[in-house]
C-alpha cells in the first residue's frame, strides 16, 4: 500500500500542471516586461527633458551676453538717417555686439536673433544671423544683414555675406519688449525699437516651445524662464531699472 502511494507521488507534473505553470510564468514575465518597458520610457524621457533644458540654458546665457555686449554706435542707413544700431519689434532684434574672432580676440559684429522654419516638415529654429561690422557703412534696415557696400560720402566698403547658426531647434515663437524711459521720466515697455538714438534700458526675451502641433507649448518657464538684460550703456548707471 505504502509503496504503490509512494509510486503515484513520484510520477511528476501532468500535462495540464506543467500548461498552467508554463502559462502563469508567461504572465509573469509581460508582466515584468511592461513594467520594464514602461520604468525605461520614463527614464528616457527624463533624460531628454534634462538634456533639452541643459541645452536651453546654455543658450539663454550665450544670448544673455550677446545683448549685455550691445554697443550704443550710431550708424546712416541709406536714407542717410542717424540712429543706435538696434532695431527690433517683438518677433526680431538686429544691433551689434561683440564676439570672439580667431586668435580670442573680440570684434565687432551684426547680429540677428529670429525663428525661422527649417524646411521639410522639421521643427522651427531660433537662428543667430551674424557679419562683420563695418564702421562707416550705411544700413539697409530692411535688409540690415546684407552689406551695401556704401559708405560715408560714396565710399564703396568691402561685402561681407552673413553667416547663420542654429541656436535652438524646436521653437515656436520668439517675443521680444524693450523698456523705454518717457520724458517725465517714468518706465514704458515697447513692442518695437526703431530709429531711437539710444539703446533700449532692458531688452525683454521669451522663446516659446513648439508643441505637437506646432504651436506653443505649455511649459514655457521650464522651457526658458523670461530673460531680461541691459545692455553694457545702462547696466551700473544711469536709470533706475525694473
Amino acid at each position: 500500500m505504502n509503496t504503490r502511494a509512494c509510486g503515484r507521488h513520484s510520477q511528476g507534473f501532468t500535462l495540464v500542471e506543467l500548461l498552467i505553470a508554463l502559462l502563469l510564468t508567461g504572465l509573469v514575465a509581460m508582466l515584468v516586461f511592461g513594467a520594464f518597458r514602461i520604468a525605461t520610457g520614463s527614464w528616457e524621457r527624463v533624460i531628454r527633458q534634462q538634456e533639452r533644458a541643459h541645452e536651453s540654458y546654455l543658450v539663454q546665457s550665450f544670448v544673455r551676453r550677446l545683448l549685455e555686449q550691445a554697443q550704443p554706435l550710431s550708424v546712416r542707413d541709406i536714407e542717410t538717417r542717424l540712429s543706435v544700431a538696434m532695431q527690433g519689434d517683438e518677433q526680431q532684434l538686429t544691433f551689434v555686439t561683440q564676439l570672439p574672432a580667431r586668435r580670442g580676440l573680440a570684434q565687432l559684429y551684426w547680429c540677428q536673433l529670429r525663428v525661422a522654419d527649417s524646411g521639410n516638415g522639421q521643427p522651427r529654429q531660433l537662428i543667430m544671423a551674424t557679419r562683420a561690422y563695418t564702421e562707416g557703412e550705411a544700413i539697409d534696415w530692411q535688409n540690415p544683414l546684407e552689406s551695401t557696400g556704401e559708405g560715408l560720402n560714396g565710399a564703396q566698403l568691402p561685402l561681407a555675406g552673413p553667416e547663420e547658426r542654429v541656436l535652438l531647434q524646436g521653437v515656436a515663437a520668439l517675443e521680444l519688449e524693450y523698456l523705454y524711459y518717457d520724458d517725465e521720466g517714468g518706465p514704458q515697455w515697447r513692442r518695437e525699437w526703431n530709429n531711437e538714438s539710444v539703446l533700449p534700458y532692458l531688452v525683454r526675451l521669451r522663446v516659446l516651445p513648439e508643441g505637437a502641433d506646432g504651436l506653443a507649448g505649455e511649459s514655457v518657464t521650464a522651457f526658458w524662464p523670461q530673460l531680461t538684460v541691459s545692455p553694457s550703456e545702462y547696466r551700473y548707471g544711469g536709470k533706475t531699472l525694473l
